[in-house]
């Protein structure tokens, strides 16, 4: 898709318009699972067990 944009932005009293499509965000749906107790919650920072998931910092994979 090309890029219609035309216009200096910071001209005082300039409409630019743009028909060029920056991002697009997407949310996969969800499912309710099997949740925490609150205080368990609170230590594990999720209330969603499926959604406790091993951190690795720096992108470490485990058995390396």
């Amino acid at each position: 898709m090309e890029c219609t944009c035309n216009g200096k932005p910071h001209m005082e009293g300039f409409k630019q318009e743009c028909t060029c499509v920056l991002a697009m965000g997407t949310v996969p749906m969800q499912p309710f699972g099997e949740i925490y107790e609150p205080k368990e919650a609170l230590k594990q920072g999720t209330m969603f067990r499926n959604l406790d998931l091993p951190f690795f910092k720096g992108g470490e994979i485990l058995g390396r």
